[in-house]
């Protein structure tokens, strides 16, 4: 080294670490003054006509079109009519309650979805509700196949009250109990980075499901619910924003603030400024939506869920539909409320789809 760098001047890192740290400061200001900002954005954006309920349902199909699109393709793709997907149907076994089928139907692009068929005893057509199981959980786990869990018999509840239940499987079972080892996150990223999700595409899976459920004979078209627990409850919501097939939604323990709980797979690009889970809410509107949130619920506070839950019902509120809303904050942790009350209600609400329009389903 030639002499002219020896002797130069040097300094402890501290001096520009000063200067860092306002960077750093900078950024999270920034975020923070976007984010209140975001509020009264998405204010701005979202405001469907609410001067009646066929005005809302035509102008809202405008929003899903856009939030379909900020989820990705496949979402984001016009649907044709497409032939009925194959299945492949196999009988597991018959208890007090029904029948039970392992399903995998074709879905496209070489995927298949995966799930468990429930069929009460009877004559059908019957009702269906999907039951969705949350993190590191299964079909075979919240449809108790395995004993006692936080989903409080979810699947066997709705069936038992004469509705068929399926249960399909997300990328999202326990991996070291339940199946391989993966990296959802991951796969989320390379998923966005090529203008899709994961959760786009397990929506579209559920769909595909629905494609082929509903062509059952022993299925009633008309009469859909869905029901979900934590990251079930996520899917039912975005699903049942997505796909005005499903008639009836009740969603435990997941609407909150996004801005506190926005993980990775819950955020898509401008997300913050049109839709967060009140504007989702927004999109099933004014179908029937039971929202509820546990007041011990360790993953995630009740406390922010309130403000969400408050907007939801102003909106079904303004619309004169408010009997189609139901909302409990209830004594519990992260887990399906015991009380029979909710379920109840969202039973008969999917069984009363066509036939009393606008009766109070409490």
């Amino acid at each position: 080294m030639s002499d002219q760098y020896n002797n130069l001047y040097q300094e402890k890192p501290e001096i520009g670490n000063l200067y860092r740290e306002k960077q750093k400061a900078e950024f999270d200001l920034l975020i923070e003054r976007l984010r209140i900002s975001a509020e009264e954005q998405r204010r701005a954006f979202f405001r469907p006509d609410t001067t009646s309920v066929s005005a809302y349902e035509n102008d809202i199909e405008n929003y899903r079109r856009k939030f379909r699109a900020m989820l990705g393709w496949p979402l984001n793709v016009p649907s044709h009519s497409l032939p009925v997907p194959k299945a492949e149907v196999v009988f597991v076994a018959e208890d007090g309650l029904g029948k039970i089928f392992r399903v995998e139907v074709e879905a496209g692009d070489q995927l298949t979805a995966y799930g468990l068929l429930f069929l009460p005893h009877g004559e059908g057509p019957h009702p269906l509700v999907i039951s969705q199981h949350g993190g590191q959980g299964t079909p075979e786990l919240c449809s108790g196949l395995y004993g006692q869990t936080n989903y409080n018999d979810m699947t066997r509840r709705i069936l038992s009250r004469g509705m068929a239940v399926f249960a399909p499987q997300l990328l999202l079972w326990n991996q070291e109990d339940y199946g391989p080892k993966y990296d959802r996150i991951n796969m989320d990223k390379q998923l966005k980075q090529i203008g899709s999700s994961i959760a786009a595409l397990e929506i579209y899976k559920i769909q595909k499901c629905l494609d082929y459920l509903l062509s059952r004979d022993d299925i009633n078209a008309a009469k859909v619910g869905m029901i979900g627990l934590s990251y079930g409850g996520f899917y039912t919501l975005f699903a049942t924003a997505v796909d005005t097939r499903i008639k009836a939604a009740y969603s435990s323990c997941f609407i909150n603030d996004r801005f506190v709980y926005d993980w990775p797979d819950f955020t898509w690009f401008n997300s913050g400024n049109t839709f967060l889970d009140a504007e989702v809410c927004g999109l099933i509107c004014p179908r029937v939506l039971h929202i509820e949130v546990g007041k011990n619920d360790d993953l995630f506070d009740y406390k922010h869920a309130i403000k969400e839950m408050d907007k939801v019902a102003a909106l079904y509120d303004q619309l004169n539909v408010g009997d189609r809303l139901s909302r409990e904050i209830f004594h519990g942790s992260h887990e399906l409320d015991v009380n029979d009350k909710a379920i109840d209600w969202f039973c008969l609400a999917v069984r009363s789809i066509g036939e009393n329009p606008g009766s109070d389903f409490r």
